[in-house]
């Protein structure tokens, strides 16, 4: 079995989770015992740190929540521009990009981007395929993808099982994101 990595990005993320967390609770708990001991003048620092308590926890539920928002529109696509998932999900381009590297990294997501257009190509959501659910044109493809027949990745390629990117099959690391490959 694999042992399980957590990105940099995602380090650092709930790194700023846990420090807002620790120190809210901190000032706050430092708030409660002021008003204990009758220190009322010090008693805007647990104000203080309850507001940060309450930044923290609400950072926390909509950092989960957007990578669900994520997760949820890419189960419908096989392909899709990064500019029209971020219009979809009213994010902006970057934000977009790092909740999907933030996907990848967790192994929930697997996908890569085209090198010609640039758009995200959804291999994996969740170790489901994408289904998309779009009108077929006359050669059997989704009306969407017959513009890019000529560029559609084979499905008998292998694929990172961390980044989705496309290897060799006698490679043993992945050249994008440097995984060992199962």
């Amino acid at each position: 079995m694999r042992e399980k990595t957590i990105s940099t990005r995602n380090k650092a993320i709930a790194v700023r989770h846990i420090l807002i967390l620790s120190f809210g609770s901190l000032f706050t708990l430092y708030g409660i015992i002021a008003i204990i001991l009758g220190i009322y003048a010090t008693i805007g620092i647990g104000v203080i740190g309850t507001i940060m308590l309450i930044i923290g926890i609400v950072s926390v539920f909509n950092y989960r929540h957007n990578r669900k928002k994520v997760l949820g529109a890419l189960k419908t696509y096989e392909r899709i521009s990064l500019s029209q998932l971020s219009t979809e999900l009213k994010f902006t381009k970057r934000k977009t990009k790092g909740l999907i590297i933030d996907l990848r990294a967790d192994e929930r997501l697997k996908a890569s981007f085209e090198p010609k257009t640039g758009d995200l190509l959804i291999l994996e959501v969740d170790g489901e395929p994408p289904i998309a659910i779009v009108p077929v044109s006359s050669s059997g493809l989704p009306e969407h993808e017959e513009k890019y027949k000529d560029y559609r990745i084979p499905k008998d390629k292998k694929y990172c099982s961390h980044c989705g990117s496309i290897v060799k099959s006698e490679d043993q690391f992945c050249n994008n994101c440097g995984s060992y490959i199962n």
